[in-house]
């Protein structure tokens, strides 16, 4: 006869095995530290500060807003270009490939200001920091000769004593999962257990697998107490 679960024999093994759920959570949770503590380099970011300004005049109109964001987008451009890059590289005696080094760097420009924000990405906040202010040094002081303008400000200098918690791994999004991992295999596991499971151990269950009305039950008596009955009717008998 097919097994059926309902939401009352749901509730009724999860309570019998609510043991195992925990215990796979915890497991999971423990996994995932192991994991990202053993297993996973962590990774630091820093950040510095530029602004490009075009137009240095007190009146500023709209166009030269406009013409003030083309220069930030093609800045944005040369600060990862190979000639800024490759002098970082050789300045500071890198050993990954300026193909590598690229991928370490995000430039990002928000809410279409004159501000750039070079973030550098690496395994050791102090090299991020160096990599990040040697471009604002290059970019500041090369910028003429390719752009025939001298209008790059350092805002701030990027410093790793302020980035010492690694951005990557994450370890509380990571023991999230881990638990959520478990949650997930204990729930299985609790299922998988039910639906094996098919003896028949009270009048529930013979309800849940039948519609055959139950008349009446036996009362299975512990053995000692049989023993005992069963020495004082001998007694009695002699």
């Amino acid at each position: 006869m097919e097994k059926t679960l309902d939401i009352k024999h749901i509730g009724q093994f999860f309570k019998k095995y609510w043991y195992i759920v925990v215990a796979a959570c915890i497991a999971g949770m423990i996994a995932m530290a192991l994991y990202t503590s053993y297993f996973i380099t962590p990774t630091y970011q820093v950040s510095t500060d530029v602004l490009v300004n075009q137009q240095k005049e007190e009146q500023v109109t709209a166009s030269d807003v406009q013409s003030n964001q083309q220069f930030v987008n093609t800045y944005s451009v040369i600060l990862t270009s190979n000639r800024i890059l490759d002098q970082v590289k050789d300045n500071l005696d890198l050993p990954q490939s300026v193909k590598q080094l690229k991928q370490q760097i995000a430039v990002e420009n928000e809410n279409s200001s004159q501000v750039i924000t070079i973030k550098v990405t690496d395994e050791d906040p102090d090299d991020a920091a160096l990599i990040a202010n040697e471009m604002t040094t290059i970019f500041k002081k090369d910028i003429k000769n390719i752009m025939d303008q001298q209008n790059v400000t350092v805002l701030s200098e990027a410093k790793a004593e302020d980035n010492k918690v690694p951005i990557n791994p994450d370890k509380k999004s990571a023991l999230a999962l881990g638990a959520f991992g478990g949650l997930v295999l204990g729930i299985l596991v609790t299922f998988l257990l039910q639906l094996l499971n098919t003896t028949i151990k009270s009048e529930k269950d013979i309800e849940a697998l039948t519609d055959v009305p139950i008349m009446g039950s036996i009362q299975k008596e512990r053995k000692k107490k049989v023993k005992h009955r069963a020495k004082r009717t001998f007694k009695t008998t002699d």
